[in-house]
């Protein structure tokens, strides 16, 4: 088995992006520049091209920015046009540590329903994820399908299950993966069998009373080829993207909200914005929308895995997606849905005439069985 391919074909982080330094970057580089150079000539260029190019975000972050304003909170560090931060901006947009913020833009129509519920401890819950990557347009993603356990652990002690107003109570869930394949006719043997293996893999992390994910921990099995540790990293991300925070109060068809949070992504420390709409409830089922823009908090790319030669910096990043999830009332899990996203970036300097272009894209499908 040859590794390097079978990071390339399976990557999620820094080595599939690392295998696309490759053609084209200069045409792309001067395309970037021209847009740059025309972006630059009024003063209000950066927040008028973030309007232009995403005006979903723009009107949920005005909503923000008009919440923070209304409690006398900053309203400093909203999305860069590079898709990175400056220097101490992302602390402004989402501390790290710091709570997920929700703002609810509208209510909606009614009828209206209560979304969200504290998730029980010694809940257990199985489902199955697929996952498929794609980092070179001349090569078909390799789809994965997850079979996974999924169990909110209860407390240690009972002083764990008495939380202090300061403290918002955390509740512990691990997932397991209790099987991994290639859902995919034709498969190779020793790719199947090197898939198999991440069989045993967990997945920790904890969850705040209003459903907000945080503390990721993932761990693979011993003897898992280095090479396919993405996959997994792969699943964490699915695991937080779909840990939805809801409004304290009921929202109908046309309700939408915008989740602000500091989040660890494809290894890179991003801010993340999530806009949430309700598009239709049928009975107790209700279905939302959900549009991710991340940016990053610095310009580092230091990823584990990445090859000595290849940049340590990003000039650009791009990183975003879309999805359906299905909710029911009064459950902490969706019920099923479906993701797609995409990330980019122009690595070296962002002075750098030449900046290699890399890309990945990504599709998932879950399922989870009621409780």
């Amino acid at each position: 088995m040859k590794t390097p391919t079978m990071r390339t074909a399976l990557a999620l982080s820094a080595v599939a992006l690392a295998s696309l330094l490759a053609e084209g970057c200069d045409k792309k580089e001067k395309q970037r520049d021209s847009e740059e150079s025309s972006a630059s000539d009024a003063g209000s260029s950066k927040a008028s091209k973030v309007a232009a190019d995403e005006p979903d975000l723009a009107k949920a972050m005005g909503s923000v920015a008009a919440a923070r304003a209304n409690s006398g909170a900053s309203t400093a560090g909203g999305p860069p046009p590079t898709g990175i931060f400056g220097p101490g901006e992302a602390d402004k947009a989402a501390a790290k540590g710091a709570p997920a913020l929700l703002t609810v833009g509208s209510d909606g129509s009614e009828p209206r329903v209560q979304l969200g519920s504290p998730t029980k401890a010694g809940s257990k819950r199985t489902g199955t994820i697929d996952l498929a990557t794609q980092s070179d347009p001349q090569q078909g993603a390799i789809p994965i399908q997850f079979a996974i356990a999924l169990e909110a652990l209860k407390p240690k002690a009972e002083a764990d299950a008495k939380p202090s107003a300061a403290t918002p109570p955390l509740t512990q869930i691990v997932v397991k993966v209790t099987n991994a394949r290639i859902n995919a006719p034709g498969v190779p043997a020793d790719l199947a069998s090197a898939v198999s293996k991440l069989k045993g893999s967990r997945v920790e992390y904890q969850v705040g009373a209003d459903g907000t994910a945080s503390n990721l921990r993932a761990e693979i099995p011993k003897g898992v080829d280095p090479g396919f540790r993405d996959p997994i990293q792969a699943l964490s991300d699915l695991l937080v993207a779909v840990a939805l925070p809801f409004p304290n109060k009921p929202v109908g068809v046309g309700g939408y909200w915008m989740v602000t949070s500091r989040d660890v992504f494809m290894g890179l420390d991003v801010v993340t914005y999530r806009l949430v709409k309700v598009e239709k409830i049928e009975g107790t089922l209700a279905h939302l929308s959900v549009s991710t823009k991340r940016y990053a908090a610095s310009p580092a790319f230091d990823i584990e895995g990445l090859p000595p030669d290849a940049p340590k910096v990003m000039g650009e990043f791009r990183s975003a997606g879309e999805g359906k999830i299905a909710v029911a009332v009064g459950e902490a899990l969706p019920k099923e849905g479906e993701l797609q996203s995409m990330v980019g970036a122009a690595l070296g300097p962002a002075d750098s005439k030449q900046r290699p272009m890399v890309q990945v894209q990504s599709r998932a499908s879950f399922q989870f069985a009621a409780p």
